[in-house]
C-alpha cells in the first residue's frame, strides 16, 4: 500500500535567505497518526505548506515530497489542486485568515466541494457542523466569520478539510482555540474521517492522547523522532526535554496580599447579536494587581464579556465602569491582545512602527533610530530578540505574531490589559515565558483579564478564575475571596 506521505531530505529556504527546514525526512504510513512539535518558528507550518505546494514564490526547495505516491515538489498547479482536499485535507492554523470575511461560513464549508466542481449532499453542511458541536448548524452557517468565535470557526474549517475523507489530513494547530474536552472530540472526529493524520500542535498532552509517533523540530531541523509516548515521557534531545518541562504547570498558591482598587467593573451586563444572547446579566470586577481568568467552552461568551469590560463593545443592558468612571482615560489605559494575532497587526507596517505606536499615542516623539531601539527592547522582552524590527507581520509565524501583539500591548503601560487567548498560538516554552511576564505585569500593579481555554495553565498564574457557560458566569473558582 502506498504511504500517504513521504518527505525525504526536505530543505526550504525563503527568498530572504532564511532556512526554515533543513534536510527533514518523515514517512506517514496508512492510518498512522503523526505529530510535529517544536517552538514557534521551528518550521512546523513551513512543512505543511511545502506538502500542499503553498510556499511563497522564489522559495528554494530541495528534496522530495510524495503525497499518495504523487511527487508534489515542482508539480503543476492542476496536479496540486487535485491533491488538495481530495487526497490531502488541510486545517489551517488561522481560521479567520482562511475565511473570506464577505462570505458566509456555510459558503466556506461548501467550497470544499465547489472547488472540485461538486455539490455537497443535501443537508451535509448543517449535519457536519452539528457533528462538531455547532448548535443549529444550518442557521449558523448563514452567518459571517466575524459572528463566530475563533473556536467555532476552527471547527468549521475542520469540517471543510475532512469533507472528502482524504487519505491524509494536515492539521495545523486545529485545537488551539478549543477547550480540552472539545479538542478531544474534534480530534476523535478527524481520526474517523481521514486515513492518516499529520498534526501540528503545541499541546503535548493532546499529542500524547491522539498520535502514535512524534517528530520534534528545532530551528528547522529534526532533533528527535519516535513513538509519542516514549518521546514525551523519556525525551533524549535537549530541545524536547525543555518543551516537556515547560508543559508542566504548577498551580498558583493563593496570594497573601489583597488586590488593589477596582480598575474595571461590569455590573449586570448583557449583549445580544440578533436572537443570539452572548452574555446575560454578568457582573465582574477586575482590580489592580490581580489577574482574573475566564474559562469556558468555545462560543460560551468569554471573548464578548472581555470586550464589554474593556470598552470595545457597549452592553445592551447593564453598565461598565473603567478607572474613576468619569470617562477621562489616558491613552493606553486599556490595551487588548486579540484572539487573532495576525489580523491585529498592520501587514503594511514594519514591526518597529507597530511596537512604538503606543509611545506616539502618549505624545512621545522619537527619532526613527530611537523608535527602532525601543522596538528591539520590546521584542527582547517577549523572547524575540533575534527578530529584525524591519520585518513585516506576514513573515512571522502565528506564534511569533502573538508575541509581537503582547509586546505592543505592554508597550502602552496599560492599567487594564484584556488578553484573549494570549497563549493559544504559542509553544509550551513560549507560553510559560509569556504567562510569567503577564504575572510580572500584574505584580507591578496592572489589572489583567485573561480569556483562555487552557484552564490548567491559567490556574498557574491567575488569582481568580470564573467560568462562562452559555453566556452566564456560572461559578467562581477564586484562589482567594473575590473582591467586593
Amino acid at each position: 500500500m502506498t504511504d500517504p506521505l513521504v518527505v525525504d531530505a526536505l530543505t526550504v529556504t525563503y527568498p530572504d535567505g532564511h532556512r526554515a527546514l533543513d534536510a527533514v525526512s518523515l514517512t506517514v504510513g496508512a492510518g498512522e497518526r503523526w505529530a510535529v512539535v517544536g517552538r514557534s518558528g521551528s518550521g512546523k507550518t513551513t512543512l505543511v505548506r511545502a506538502v500542499l505546494g503553498l510556499l511563497p514564490p522564489r522559495t528554494r526547495v530541495t528534496g522530495s515530497i510524495r503525497v499518495g505516491g504523487q511527487e508534489v515538489l515542482g508539480a503543476p498547479e492542476a496536479v496540486l489542486r487535485a491533491v488538495r482536499g481530495l487526497v490531502a485535507g488541510y486545517v489551517p492554523q488561522d481560521p479567520y485568515a482562511a475565511c473570506d470575511p464577505l462570505r458566509t461560513v456555510g459558503h466556506h464549508v461548501t467550497e470544499a466541494w465547489a472547488v472540485h466542481r461538486r455539490r455537497p449532499p443535501d443537508g451535509a453542511v448543517s449535519a457536519a457542523l452539528d457533528g462538531v458541536g455547532i448548535p443549529d448548524g444550518g442557521r449558523r452557517a448563514l452567518q459571517h466569520p466575524h459572528q463566530w468565535s475563533g473556536g467555532m470557526l476552527q471547527r468549521a474549517t475542520l469540517v471543510a478539510a475532512t469533507a472528502h475523507a482524504p487519505l491524509l489530513t494536515l492539521a495545523d494547530e486545529p485545537t488551539s482555540a478549543l477547550d480540552a474536552e472539545l479538542a478531544d472530540d474534534v480530534l476523535d472526529l478527524v481520526r474517523r474521517t481521514c486515513g492518516a493524520l499529520l498534526l501540528i500542535s503545541h499541546d503535548l498532552a493532546l499529542v500524547a492522547r491522539h498520535t502514535d509517533s512524534t517528530l520534534v523540530l528545532a530551528d528547522g531541523a529534526a532533533v528527535e523522532t519516535g513513538p509519542a509516548a516514549r518521546v514525551l515521557r523519556s525525551p533524549t534531545a535537549p530541545e524536547t526535554r525543555e518543551l516537556v518541562a515547560a508543559a508542566t504547570v504548577v498551580p498558583r498558591a493563593a496570594p497573601a496580599a489583597a488586590p488593589g482598587a477596582p480598575v474595571a467593573r461590569a455590573d449586570g451586563v448583557s449583549r445580544r447579536y440578533g436572537d443570539v444572547t452572548a452574555v446575560e446579566d454578568a457582573t465582574l470586577t477586575v482590580a489592580a494587581g490581580e489577574i482574573v481568568g475566564i474559562v469556558g467552552r468555545s462560543g460560551s461568551g468569554k471573548s464578548t464579556l472581555a470586550r464589554l469590560i474593556g470598552g470595545m463593545e457597549r452592553p445592551d443592558t447593564g453598565t461598565v465602569r473603567l478607572g474613576a468612571g468619569d470617562g477621562r482615560l489616558r491613552p493606553g489605559f486599556v490595551m487588548p491582545i486579540f484572539q487573532d494575532p495576525v489580523a491585529s497587526l498592520d501587514r503594511r507596517w514594519a514591526l518597529w512602527r507597530t511596537l512604538t505606536e503606543p509611545a506616539l499615542a502618549r505624545g512621545e516623539r522619537h527619532s526613527r533610530r530611537a523608535r527602532r531601539a525601543l522596538a528591539t527592547e520590546a521584542l527582547e522582552r517577549v523572547g524575540l530578540g533575534d527578530i529584525d524590527v524591519d520585518r513585516l507581520p506576514g513573515s512571522l509565524s502565528v506564534g511569533q505574531a502573538q508575541r509581537v501583539a503582547v509586546a505592543r500591548a505592554l508597550a502602552a503601560r496599560p492599567a487594564l490589559l484584556i488578553a484573549d487567548e494570549p497563549t493559544a498560538s504559542l509553544d509550551v516554552a513560549s507560553a510559560a515565558a509569556i504567562t510569567a511576564l503577564l504575572r510580572e505585569i500584574a505584580d507591578a500593579g496592572a489589572a489583567l483579564l485573561v480569556v483562555s481555554h487552557d484552564a490548567p495553565r491559567l490556574g498557574g498564574y491567575a488569582d481568580r478564575v470564573v467560568t462562562m457557560d452559555a453566556g452566564h458566569l456560572t461559578e467562581d473558582g477564586a484562589l482567594r475571596d473575590a473582591p467586593v
